[in-house]
């Protein structure tokens, strides 16, 4: 009687299955890499996106009040403080090579109650804002910790958006040539942050402010437009809001504009 024959693979058999299920195990690991990749740039995107609606529709909102908007040309005198460094150095000077949007917001109240006192009696007064970009890691390196986002070198080169703002205190409305005067002789006291991870100005990109005024300044005939780009470097991958179709930089933002309400009421 003969005993039963035993059935086995043999090694070219177990060398082919082990080889399909590396390449299975490969296939998959990439597609789980590639999801969670997909997945964090999502994150990212959405983090973006709530900061960005944040910051311009706060922008825009004091935009819409303002009184008077600086035309291009004009040099704004801002304190010297890392808040206030313009990305490679030089002055400040509206429809510049480095964007600064500044205007005068008309006051809440009546200007007769204006005072530095209190909050309340703040509102009462024209308020000087300017907004620009500060390179990332000027700001880093100068800003206290409760202003400060963090230091992060991937992303030194980046700009963030600083908002300067100075109530004055006057009892009465000012005039066109006081405040020319007042962006000449130079303003006083340091920028809070308003947005962090701003696209750097390269060529062909639209400005990140500007402003269309008239002379005189009237209601309709002034303009302000932001152009959103934003950009993060994580994990030596760009990720951006809003998504870039294509290469070309004039594609790569979001253009939000308002027409000051408040314009044409300043004697000149």
């Amino acid at each position: 009687m003969t005993s039963p024959r035993v059935q086995g693979f043999t090694l070219i058999e177990l060398l082919v299955a082990l080889s399909l299920a590396l390449v299975v195990l490969f296939a998959a690991s990439n597609l789980l890499i590639g999801s969670s990749r997909s997945a964090s740039d999502l994150q990212v995107r959405n983090d973006l996106l709530l900061e960005q609606q944040v910051a311009v529709n706060y922008l825009l909102a004091g935009a819409r009040e303002a009184a008077y908007v600086y035309p291009a040309g004009t040099v704004i005198n801002l304190p010297a403080h890392y808040s206030t460094a313009r990305p490679g150095g030089g002055s400040w000077t509206v429809g510049g090579s480095v964007p600064i949007l500044a205007f005068l917001q008309a006051p809440e109240r009546p200007v007769a109650g204006c005072a530095l006192t209190t909050a309340e009696t703040r509102r009462a007064c024209y308020t000087f804002r300017a907004y620009y970009p500060v390179r990332r890691a000027d700001w880093v390196a100068g800003a206290p910790d409760q202003a400060n986002p963090g230091p992060d070198p991937s992303n030194d080169d980046r700009w963030v958006l600083a908002e300067f703002a100075q109530p004055l205190d006057a009892v009465t409305p000012p005039t066109v040539t006081g405040a020319l005067n007042l962006a000449a002789a130079g303003l006083t006291g340091s920028a809070s942050l308003l947005l962090d991870d701003v696209q750097p100005a390269v060529p062909g990109l639209p400005p990140l402010l500007s402003a269309v005024t008239s002379a005189p300044q009237t209601p309709g005939a002034v303009r302000v437009t932001v152009n959103v780009s934003l950009n993060r470097a994580v994990r030596g991958r760009d990720v951006t809001q809003p998504v870039r179709p294509d290469a070309n930089p004039a594609t790569w933002t979001q253009a939000m504009t308002v027409a000051p309400r408040n314009v044409g009421t300043l004697a000149p």
